[in-house]
């Protein structure tokens, strides 16, 4: 029972008529609260103790692969098999808010309102309740038995933490984060694919592994660093707590596509594999990927993404004779493709059609390119060093990794009075 002590002034009068003041130790007797405290300890709700009922875990939360309907989903609580009539422990003392039927899904359960924790618990399927709405129950109490109501093809209890009761499912949380356990292992995470051609629409696999003991992912990031500059270029992000940032049931969001392995209560290891299909890149890169669990443990696994992506082709090259010299236009090509920006221009001619590989090879170059601009702009050149006439002009462009674009190759016309003709092959 709790107590307070307070201290009370007394004054009294003695026979002498001197006034002494006495403290007082009063102790007033205050009913200790019901509801659990925010640092109260949690038990597993079938086991009714700080024993883990990990090893009959047949879904756990997040991404899953449900074998019975052949399907992915995203699972928002645990599911733990047990015999039909297992009875079902109050995790932590509250109020019930919920019992009965709750949903065609959820079928008969009930849900406890831990007001001084500020979450839920649920507790779903279940074949028989005996607790009433607002009742308040004490840890460790019988709220239930497990069964197989509502939408389910074996007898378990599926088990929910929940932040807030209005706007679930968007609100659960891995009860593996507040329940009794190990959780001493990091995560294992592996770059199983990197496909980087085109450089700037790459792709990249990876492989998380965890102990049937923890099952407390909650992110995997990837990071694309430009191998350069060192800089971030890209990096994308999945909370599982999030519900996958969206709050979506799906597993294929914003070109993150995540594919769990099949999991039940044999399986010893839980694998997922989660493919980013909507990186950005411009250059060469390094991927970090990032499992991190519950504790804060990170897995990390690293790749290196060469470019060998080329500038894109020149095919919009014109020339102009100007009375200073002769002027050149071009749509500028990327440092891949058309993204970004290429690192230098060559520029070559020579007094005869530039029909082949061969003949830009034996062209001259032109003094002093211009630095290209960032891709698909329009970009021009006043060229006034001396020039033969008739003068056929082509370019080509290089990248920081020394990746070479095909020689340009604008229409070949020839009109004298104001265009030089180009051609490229």
């Amino acid at each position: 029972m709790r107590r307070s002590i307070l201290l009370a002034a007394v004054t009294l009068a003695l026979a002498s008529g001197v006034l002494v003041s006495v403290f007082v130790i009063l102790r007033i007797v205050q009913p200790r609260s019901v509801l659990a405290s925010p640092s109260v300890s949690l038990i597993w709700p079938l086991s009714g103790s700080t024993t883990p009922d990990v090893i009959s875990i047949t879904s756990p939360f997040g991404p899953r692969w449900q074998i019975s309907q052949n399907r992915t989903d995203y699972h928002p609580g645990i599911d733990i098999k047990a015999d039909e009539g297992t009875p079902v422990h109050a995790v932590a003392a509250g109020i019930a808010t919920e019992v009965g039927y709750l949903s065609a899904e959820a079928g008969l359960g009930v849900v406890i309102s831990h007001p001084l924790m500020n979450y839920y618990s649920a507790y779903l399927h279940l074949s028989l309740t005996n607790t009433n709405v607002n009742d308040v129950v004490t840890q460790g109490q019988v709220i239930g038995f497990v069964g197989q109501t509502g939408n389910t093809e074996f007898s378990h209890l599926h088990f929910e933490i929940r932040l807030t009761a209005n706007n679930y499912p968007t609100s659960t949380q891995n009860p593996m984060g507040y329940l009794p356990r190990s959780d001493v292992t990091t995560p294992a995470i592996q770059i199983v694919n990197l496909y980087s051609v085109p450089i700037y629409s790459p792709t990249a696999s990876v492989v998380i592994s965890m102990p049937r003991s923890e099952l407390d992912l909650n992110q995997i990031s990837v990071t694309l660093r430009d191998r350069s500059t060192g800089l971030i270029v890209d990096s994308q992000l999945v909370d599982f707590n999030r519900r996958l940032n969206t709050g979506s049931d799906s597993l294929s969001q914003n070109g993150i596509v995540l594919d769990p392995n099949h999991f039940n209560e044999t399986a010893t290891t839980y694998l997922l594999t989660a493919n980013f299909n909507n990186l950005h890149a411009l250059d060469s890169f390094t991927l970090t990927a990032r499992a991190i669990d519950l504790a804060g443990h990170i897995g990390t696994a690293t790749a290196v993404a060469l470019d060998t992506t080329p500038p894109g082709q020149v095919t919009t090259l014109v020339a102009h004779r100007r009375s200073n010299g002769v002027a050149l236009s071009w749509i500028a090509p990327g440092d891949s493709d058309f993204i970004g920006r290429a690192m230098t221009y060559e520029v070559r001619f020579t007094s005869t059609l530039i029909g082949s590989q061969f003949f830009w090879a034996a062209g001259l170059p032109v003094l002093n390119p211009p630095t290209p601009i960032t891709g698909s702009q329009l970009q021009s050149w006043l060229i006034t060093q001396p020039l033969a006439d008739p003068v056929y002009f082509a370019l080509v462009a290089y990248d920081e990794e020394g990746n070479v674009s095909t020689v340009s190759d604008p229409p070949a016309q020839a009109i004298w009075a104001t265009y030089l003709p180009l051609i490229l092959k």
